[in-house]
């Protein structure tokens, strides 16, 4: 049972860049290992799942979807991520490697946020989009979790939000540097969960 309730009124869930490039096999960053440890965690049904019953409760569901333009145009090269984004072509707008892996397509009265960096915030309108929808607790799922996932929760703790990690929603290169960013960084800026208490939590 979860130790902690959720207000759904208050609540979103973010599934954050969960597409073709970043987990799944034919992807562009597949040699990473991604589409194994996402597999290990079996991170898109229950992805799925947690997503289904958010959506039951009423809690919005935002999908953050990193996206450039063929080339990569404005994309700043100042870091090893967004060098090799640019290098392999991956997350073009439009194409099979940028589109969310399935399953995990936006549903009728889903949210969609474009980003360009690692966090959620940065760049985007997810920002006003809570402030409009009156939340102040987000759950954040996704790839990867030592990067996009951990840069999203420790800027949302900075914002002031409620973050929670459903860990079992969450996946990147390996499980080494999963658990490392699960039990260090992000027991200081989230409440790091399952998803089976975020849906109990919910349900109190």
């Amino acid at each position: 049972m979860a130790d902690f309730t959720l207000d759904p009124q208050r609540t979103a869930l973010i599934i954050q860049d969960m597409q073709n490039d970043v987990i799944i096999e034919g992807g562009a960053f597949a040699e990473s290992g991604s589409p194994g440890h996402a597999e290990e965690q079996n991170v898109v049904a229950n992805s799925m799942k947690l997503a289904d019953a958010c959506r039951a409760k009423g809690v919005p569901v935002i999908h953050v979807h990193y996206i450039v333009e063929e080339g990569a145009p404005g994309l700043k090269l100042n870091a090893p991520l967004f060098q090799g984004l640019k290098e392999a072509g991956a997350m073009v707008r439009g194409s099979w490697g940028a589109a969310p892996a399935e399953g995990l397509e936006p549903k009728p009265g889903d949210h969609v946020v474009e980003k360009m960096r690692m966090s959620g915030w940065e760049g985007t309108k997810l920002e006003q989009l809570l402030v409009g929808l009156g939340i102040d607790t987000v759950v954040v799922t996704g790839a990867w979790t030592n990067m996009s996932i951990e840069h999203t929760a420790r800027t949302g703790a900075d914002k002031g939000y409620n973050m929670i990690v459903p860990e079992d929603c969450c996946s990147t290169m390996n499980a080494d540097w999963h658990n490392a960013s699960i039990n260090y960084a992000l027991q200081n800026v989230s409440t790091v969960t399952s998803s089976g208490d975020v849906i109990e939590a919910l349900r109190a």
